[in-house]
Order: structure tokens, then C-alpha cells, then sequence
């Protein structure tokens, strides 16, 4: 008993049919001549044209066969090869099927005598055709009139997909690229900022304390292990969303930005490591390393000079430099004024406090 598989409309193996299965499908023109089929014992797919004959779907005489199984012990159907796509080969194979089964009688091949005996004998696993239809001469020079670029390497729709052993870039280089200006990055610097303070600050704050007390230190110990972990938790955090996720943390992602190498590679994750400590230096000059985004010429910071890195809009160096955009976004604007309102409320808060204590003391 055999069991068969046939290639879908999306190329994928669909099965296992039985062989009167797959002849009833046939003659419901569920599948065609020139659908791909595979079963146990056949070394690769082939189209169903080339073993029609033998299975008996173009109404050849054929002996007749005992359809008692040939074990009563059950098997799992193994799994087919993967289906080859090569649509040009497909339309070729198409061609010459149709031209197959038009043609006179006398030009088609007879059957091979069956053997004598109570059962048929089917050689399914034979090749019926001398010569394969992508190596025959003539399909050769139609496709190369065609204009197909198919080298005789990738003229076999039955070999296994290759890639090219290269690496492909993951970038694209463009000249018009939009830069993160220093409002965005403000703004993605308040989102990450409020993050850290959540997240990174308790989870430094407990490990701090566990080391503190593994080390069987006292108040000094856990205040150093605190600020060491705090410090590790965010090298971590801006290293590893840099080099990794969209190259860009989850504030640089909410504004739209992400940070690359000067020509649009990906920043690799000691790169991304090394520019984290950077901030320090631009933190170390008043802030002064931040301001600089606002006035150089590609809108880098301190830090960002240091270790050779710009901060762009997400879809610069894409196949799609047309949606990048220049304004700053709703998200920048809201956050922003958020965090305005916020410095305001705290400011006016401070005058409250010192006018009420002045107020205190003068009546007290």
C-alpha cells in the first residue's frame, strides 16, 4: 500500500493519500498533470504527468492488480521531502504536460508489460523519461529566451534551497537621513528615565542589599554594592537595547529614534557598552556633552562623538528612508509637556514651602 503527498497551491506537502485516493483526486481535478507528487521509495518530488501512465490516469491498459493489502501491520507514512518552488520550471513542466497529452497516440510511449501473476507490479521509484525536463535542450534555450537569469546550477526544481554563503547587510545606505535633534532625544531620555527609576532602581536596591548582607557588611558595604548594581543594571539596560532590539531603548523606541554607527551599521553591543560609560563624560562637563546634540552639524552628543554613533529616526538606513519625519511626534510632545508641567508644579512647590516657613517664623 502506498501512501502519497502532492504539493499544494502554496507549495506545501498535503497528504497522505492512498493511491485510489489520489486518483480519485485526479479525476475530481483537485490536482492536475502538472502537480508535483512524492511517495516512500522516490528519491524526489516529481509531476504527476510522469507516472500517469503507470497509475493509470490516462486511460491506459493496464493488468489487473489485487487490492488486498500487502500487510496487515499498520505504519506511520514517513515524511515527504520539502516541495521545491521554481515557478519558472513549474510553467515549463506545465507546458510540456499539456503538450503530452495532446499529442497523437502513436507518439505516446506504451506501458511496460505487466507481470504475470495474481498482482501488479508498479516501479514507481523508475524514472519513466531519458532525459529530465529541465535538462532537455530545448527547455534550456526557451528559458534563456525567456530572460529567466537561471543559471544551469538553479535550472533543477528538485535541489535543495541554497543561500548565499555571504553575509547580507542589515542596513541601507542613504544619504537623506533625518537625525534625532535634541527635544526627542529629551523626551526618550524621560521615558527611559522613569523606567530605570521604576524597575532598574528596586531590582539594584535588592541586590545591593543581598550582596551587602552574603558580604556580611554594614550600612557602608550596602551603599556601595546598591550604587555598583544600579550601575551595572543600567550598563546593561542601554547596552543591550542598543546592540539588540531595534537599536534603541524603550524610550528611543516610543519617540521613533535609534542609535547606529556614523554610516548606518548596527552598534555592536561593547560599542553600545562603551558608549554608556561616554554619558559620564557628558554628564562630567555640566551637561554641556548633552547640549551638544542641539548644534553640531549630524546633532551628536559628547558621547556620542567619542564612540563614533548617531542617533536617527527609526527608518533611516531601511529600504524605506521615505517615512522618516523630522517633527517631533505626539509622543515627544506629550511627554515633553508632561514633564514641563512637572519641573513647573515642583518650582512653584518650593516657592510655596520657603514663603510658608518664611510666613512661620515671622508669626512664630
Amino acid at each position: 500500500m502506498s501512501t502519497w503527498y502532492y504539493a499544494g497551491a502554496e507549495r506545501q506537502p498535503l497528504g497522505p493519500l492512498s493511491t485510489d485516493e489520489l486518483k480519485q483526486h485526479f479525476h475530481s481535478e483537485r490536482i492536475a498533470l502538472d502537480t508535483l507528487v512524492w511517495r516512500d521509495g522516490m528519491m524526489q518530488w516529481r509531476p504527476l504527468a510522469d507516472l500517469a501512465q503507470q497509475l493509470g490516469l490516462l486511460e491506459m491498459p493496464r493488468a489487473p492488480f489485487d487490492a488486498s493489502p500487502a500487510s496487515p501491520a499498520a505504519f506511520a507514512p514517513p515524511a515527504p521531502p520539502t516541495v521545491p518552488a521554481s515557478p519558472t520550471i513549474a510553467r515549463v513542466e506545465a507546458e510540456e504536460v499539456a503538450a503530452a497529452v495532446t499529442a497523437p497516440p502513436e507518439r505516446m510511449p506504451a506501458p511496460s508489460a505487466a507481470p504475470v501473476g495474481s498482482r501488479a507490479v508498479f516501479n514507481l521509484g523508475s524514472d519513466p523519461s531519458p532525459t529530465p525536463v529541465y535538462e532537455r535542450p530545448e527547455i534550456i534555450e526557451r528559458m534563456a529566451a525567456a530572460g529567466t537569469g537561471e543559471t544551469a546550477a538553479s535550472r533543477n526544481p528538485y535541489l535543495a534551497a541554497r543561500a548565499p554563503l555571504q553575509a547580507q547587510p542589515s542596513f541601507v545606505a542613504d544619504q537623506n537621513v533625518v537625525y534625532a535633534g535634541f527635544w526627542k532625544r529629551a523626551a526618550a531620555t524621560i521615558i527611559d528615565g522613569f523606567i530605570l527609576s521604576l524597575v532598574v532602581g528596586l531590582c539594584g536596591e535588592l541586590f545591593g542589599v543581598i550582596l551587602s548582607d552574603l558580604a556580611g557588611g554594614g550600612e557602608l558595604a550596602t551603599a556601595i554594592t546598591t550604587s555598583l548594581s544600579t550601575l551595572a543594571l543600567n550598563a546593561l539596560y542601554f547596552a543591550w537595547f542598543h546592540s539588540t532590539f531595534n537599536y534603541a531603548t524603550p524610550g528611543k523606541m516610543a519617540i521613533g529614534i535609534k542609535v547606529v554607527r556614523s554610516h548606518g551599521e548596527p552598534i555592536s553591543f561593547l560599542r553600545a557598552l562603551a558608549r554608556f560609560f561616554a554619558t559620564i563624560l557628558s554628564t562630567l562637563t555640566l551637561f554641556i556633552g548633552y547640549l551638544m546634540a542641539a548644534f553640531t552639524a549630524r546633532k551628536q552628543s559628547l558621547h556620542d562623538i567619542i564612540c563614533d554613533t548617531v542617533v536617527v529616526d527609526k527608518w533611516a538606513y531601511t529600504t524605506e528612508p521615505e517615512r522618516q519625519r523630522s517633527e517631533l511626534g505626539l509622543v515627544a510632545i506629550v511627554v515633553l509637556g508632561l514633564y514641563g508641567l512637572v519641573i513647573v508644579a515642583g518650582v512653584v512647590l518650593i516657592f510655596f514651602v520657603i514663603g510658608l516657613a518664611a510666613t512661620t517664623q515671622r508669626f512664630g
